[in-house]
């Protein structure tokens, strides 16, 4: 029995990285494009005005 929990120990253990893993590295994919979308929306806006002062 203890040999048993200890491998479902281990086990959730592994797992509970896992998650923490992924939910890290969805967080940071999400702010990477967000970063990128607000780059480009900022990039355009000048674009823009140039534009307009041409």
């Amino acid at each position: 029995l203890s040999e048993k929990s200890k491998v479902h120990g281990d086990d959730f253990k592994n797992r509970q990285e896992n998650t923490f893993v992924l939910k890290y590295t969805i967080k940071t994919r999400e702010t990477r494009s967000m970063a990128f979308y607000n780059g480009l929306s900022e990039k355009s806006k000048v674009y823009g005005d140039d534009f307009k002062n041409r």
